[in-house]
């Protein structure tokens, strides 16, 4: 990182000793186990954190000054959002959140068919039964991330209806037995604007996070694990290709978030998806 985006490591913060101490020595580094030591001793410009609902550590390096970089969901109320935006604002400093899914490969090939795809109608995501609140959460914000740039939008700008309670009989039985039970639903501009709808399979060993689009003239869906997509348009037969799976989500971190100015998701962007992830909790839990 320091060589490819001509930054200087300034340390790192963590509370569990084991990885602190084995990252410190791999890579040269000063280490603090408390977040704040780090802030007062090294007066960073950025600070990266990787772990999720880290609202408090966010607001401590606004108010240090430093720009912040953070896995989402961002943080865990809407108290800590306001406290983030406000600071924010007050001293100019941005908040990103690194939604990578929209770096993957397969999000990347489907923003290079929205020519063939046409107008947006559905973008859909299929959460495996098993997966816990944080994963849940974490696919649910990043597809929404996805379903701005498939939209030519950003998540400040969306102006969304949202049910988080949509009634089971108004699905349709084969989508449901395909690809779960209907969570919520988001339809942007207007009741025959675009939808994004979160669906959850039931529990299986077997099953898969699945992302779909569909649009007026065809339709495309992949896995998020490995990257195979399937398309289909209009009378052509269906076709699956892998586009690869996401195994370095950090290289596209470095060169769309931390090397490019400015970087490619704006702090409107990211405070906006998180507070309509905060409206969608309910459903999720």
């Amino acid at each position: 990182m320091r060589r490819r985006a001509g930054v200087r490591i300034a340390g790192i913060s963590d509370p569990g000793p084991q990885a602190r101490e084995a990252t410190a020595e791999l890579f040269g580094l000063t280490s603090w186990s408390d977040h704040r030591e780090l802030l007062e001793a090294a007066n960073p410009t950025l600070v990266a954190i990787a772990a999720p609902d880290s609202g408090q550590i966010v607001i401590d390096a606004l108010r240090h000054g430093a720009d912040v970089l953070v896995a989402p969901p961002v943080c865990q109320s809407a108290e800590e959002l306001d406290t983030i935006a406000r600071i924010a604002d007050e001293t100019g400093r941005q908040v990103v959140a690194a939604h990578t899914y929209r770096g993957h490969p397969a999000a990347r090939t489907a923003v290079e068919l929205l020519g063939q795809l046409g107008t947006i109608e559905l973008v859909s995501l299929s959460i495996p039964g098993g997966a816990d609140h944080a994963h849940a959460a974490r696919s649910i914000v990043d597809t929404y991330d996805v379903f701005t740039v498939l939209l030519g939008t950003t998540a400040d700008a969306a102006e969304l209806a949202v049910d988080a309670h949509p009634d089971p009989a108004d699905d349709v039985t084969e989508v449901s037995e395909a690809l779960g039970a209907l969570l919520l639903t988001a339809t942007v501009g207007g009741p025959e604007g675009p939808v994004l709808e979160v669906r959850r399979q039931p529990e299986s060993s077997t099953a898969r996070e699945i992302i779909q689009v569909i649009g007026e003239n065809g339709a495309v869906e992949w896995d998020v694990r490995d990257g195979m997509m399937r398309s289909a348009f209009g009378d052509r037969d269906p076709l699956t290709l892998s586009c690869g799976s996401f195994v370095h989500p950090e290289e596209w971190v470095l060169n769309n978030l931390i090397r490019r100015t400015p970087p490619v998701i704006s702090t409107a962007h990211s405070l906006a998806a998180m507070r309509l992830l905060l409206t969608l909790e309910p459903a999720i839990a």
